[in-house]
């Protein structure tokens, strides 16, 4: 099992540095950006204006604000676009491309075959995340003289370090939406719905007191992306509650994989439907 998975890491090694590299550009631009922006856009009150106020509290006065809620809070969206294209690309792509039954008849059982796909994308999202809290760190080096701030390049790595569990959920709900669903391409579109309304719907249910108990439904909302939790390091309650899912996701991939007919292309319903 553990051979398998390190087996398509290798082989997903270009996945792994393409995302590893965009993520660094990422971080060079938004935070070398930062020493450069006008006085007038950092006393702007985004929050006087409401199609910002949607997207959540955006402020850029302080450079820890600019780091919360700017860089990692789209940071979070991109991260969540690299699991839902790991997460249904691993069974459901993997029979979409007909590789899916050579793997099968090895000795491995069903349960484990998804165990080593779950260990894969959870080692895949983590050495992407190490790679962008090392640029995170090294570009905030490279600017520690232009900013004030209390945040050290540690911070920022761990910051960047704690997303693992928001990635792996995603992996893991978008690995389970491959075993239900007749192909990769209904997972992903299924996926990509769920991503845009967990994210959107987080931030406009935020506006209304009277809906205000649906943000802690959506995973953005245990995100460490608030100054404090930069500061003070992320909250240990809300990380365990992003593992906790991941790992419901992660049973139910192998029940449904387990009741699955590969190759065959159904739904659940059809297939039940045709067995009796």
């Amino acid at each position: 099992m553990l051979s398998l998975c390190w087996h398509e890491l290798r082989v997903r090694r270009g996945l792994i540095i393409g995302w590893g590299a965009g993520l660094v550009i990422f971080f060079s631009v938004y935070l070398a950006f930062y020493p450069a922006l006008p006085a007038e856009m950092r006393n702007l009150d985004l929050q006087t204006i409401e199609l910002y106020r949607a997207f959540g509290n955006l402020t850029m006065a302080t450079f820890e604000g600019y780091i919360g809620s700017t860089i990692f809070y789209f940071f979070s969206v991109l991260l969540a676009v690299l699991a839902i294209v790991t997460g249904t690309g691993m069974l459901a792509g993997e029979e979409d491309a007909g590789t899916l039954e050579l793997q099968m008849a090895l000795p491995l059982a069903r349960w484990q075959l998804v165990t080593a796909k779950t260990l894969e994308l959870a080692a895949i999202g983590f050495v992407v995340l190490v790679v962008a809290g090392l640029a995170a760190a090294g570009i905030f080096l490279a600017i520690r003289d232009q900013l004030t701030t209390s945040l050290d390049a540690g911070d920022l790595f761990r910051a960047t370090i704690a997303h693992w569990p928001l990635v792996w959920l995603f992996q893991t709900l978008s690995l389970w939406l491959g075993t239900v669903t007749p192909s990769r391409r209904i997972a992903l579109a299924i996926a990509t719905v769920l991503l845009i309304v967990s994210f959107l719907g987080y931030n406009l249910v935020g506006m209304s007191p009277d809906f205000e108990w649906l943000r802690p439904l959506s995973p953005f909302h245990y995100r460490p992306v608030t100054p404090e939790t930069l500061n003070d390091g992320p909250v240990v309650g809300d990380l365990a509650i992003l593992t906790v899912a991941a790992l419901i996701f992660y049973g139910l991939a192998v029940i449904s994989f387990d009741r699955r007919d590969v190759t065959v292309g159904a739904w659940p319903w059809v297939r039940w439907a045709s067995r009796s």
